[in-house]
């Protein structure tokens, strides 16, 4: 792929955030009621994340060290008691090297970018204030 392909891919991916800021503004009266599926969801598209960059890069022992060394310090931040906010920051600067490592392959580029905009929906929702 060509490095506009790459850059646009990227930019589209982060968009889940405004996305998901949107959804909430569309719904507020959905937030609450919906807050504890958000929250499964999120966990769930990390963790698919994580499994189809394993699948495609099994037999490279390079990469899954560089992926556990992503996974354990997201599995640290994700239940260290901070804010949501803080926790979103930090997830998606290992979701921008997670994004870097699969852009070596085009398929799982393509699967991730989707993947990452999916997790900014219910990570948006939830951190979005419904006052704010």
């Amino acid at each position: 792929m060509q490095f506009l392909n790459y850059f646009f891919a990227s930019i589209i991916s982060y968009l889940g955030l405004l996305a998901g800021i949107i959804l909430v503004k569309a719904a507020p009266e959905e937030q609450r009621p919906l807050g504890k599926y958000f929250e499964w969801l999120r966990k769930i598209i990390l963790l698919l994340i994580f499994l189809f960059l394993v699948f495609y890069h099994s037999n490279n022992p390079i990469y899954i060290a560089a992926l556990l060394i992503c996974l354990v310090f997201i599995i640290f931040v994700e239940y260290k008691s901070m804010n949501l906010l803080r926790k979103s920051m930090i997830i998606y600067t290992a979701l921008g090297i997670i994004l870097y490592l699969s852009s070596k392959n085009t398929n799982l580029f393509v699967l991730e970018s989707s993947l990452i905009f999916l997790y900014g929906l219910p990570a948006a929702s939830l951190m979005f204030s419904k006052k704010g």
